[in-house]
């Protein structure tokens, strides 16, 4: 019921019928301190932060955790990378007013929590919990929105770069509640997608093992092993005998440091004016 609630509110404001909602000022106000913090979270020199173990990465590859640990040359980052970091964060402040205009049972969130995992523990502060479950805001792109938060928890589950599962499920187990999934909001159109968390607590348990398992590696200084490895190229269905990285890898902070022989160009199968560019090994 909460995607519905979502979009029935949303077209409401759309649409100017304030008379069928009810906006509290103090929701506003909340909202704006939010970002304001945000703001100054993102663009006030807080010094070099060094890497450290907390909920929002440990559900990641742990490759990736490894590098970050180990202090590798991360990639520079496109110029407008920390225009992305505020437009998420202005997302989530919205979107927590849109949940309280759409009536959605908003029952905590915002909390600092910690999970001891393997000896360590691990800090975290949730997005909002509703109907005693934990939800994680995010914005995305169009094609992350079509491709991905569309398409259900299982799919997201098996194409989890960014470790969204692992953050959700040990934000929940830090809380002694269960996890309910994912507010999207896609950062071109708009548009809200609700992904729910159908986690049996079995698959609970074993995403729990799995990111104790980084905690450990990472503690112990483990040795470095990739998680993943390149795949076949392919033309029009056609295998081309060439080696290109996966997409977790292209995503990867880390790719320079963890594939310094890989080059980024375009394929050379194609004809286009503009062909689609790879990373090929």
């Amino acid at each position: 019921m909460l995607e519905p609630q979502i979009h029935m509110a949303l077209d409401r404001l759309s649409n100017d019928e304030f008379d069928q909602l009810r906006v509290d000022p103090a929701w506003i106000d909340e909202a704006a301190e939010a970002f304001k913090d945000a703001l100054q979270r993102q663009l006030i020199d807080r010094g070099k932060n060094d890497f450290r173990l907390r909920m929002s990465n440990v559900g990641r590859p742990l490759c990736q955790l490894q590098m970050a640990a180990n202090g590798a040359d991360a990639s520079r980052k496109p110029y407008n990378f920390k225009m992305m970091m505020l437009i998420g964060d202005a997302v989530e402040c919205i979107t927590d007013v849109i949940l309280k205009i759409a009536g959605a049972n908003i029952t905590g969130g915002k909390d600092q929590v910690q999970l001891e995992l393997a000896g360590t523990v691990i800090n975290g502060t949730d997005d909002v919990e509703i109907d005693d479950k934990v939800f994680d805001i995010k914005s995305c792109s169009p094609w992350a929105f079509n491709n991905k938060w569309s398409k259900g928890y299982e799919h997201l589950r098996d194409n989890d770069d960014f470790g969204y599962v692992g953050q959700l499920i040990g934000y929940a187990k830090a809380k002694g509640k269960d996890p309910g999934g994912w507010i999207t909001v896609c950062k071109s159109t708009g548009q809200v997608k609700v992904t729910l968390a159908d986690v049996s607590a079995k698959e609970r348990a074993q995403v729990k093992s799995k990111i104790e398992a980084n905690v450990k590696a990472v503690n112990t200084n483990a040795p470095f092993k990739r998680c993943f490895k390149p795949v076949p190229d392919k033309w029009r269905g056609k295998e081309t005998g060439a080696k290109k990285l996966c997409k977790t890898c292209e995503f990867c902070s880390y790719l320079g440091a963890c594939w310094p022989e890989a080059e980024y160009k375009p394929h050379p199968l194609s004809e286009a004016q503009n062909p689609p560019r790879y990373w090929y090994v």
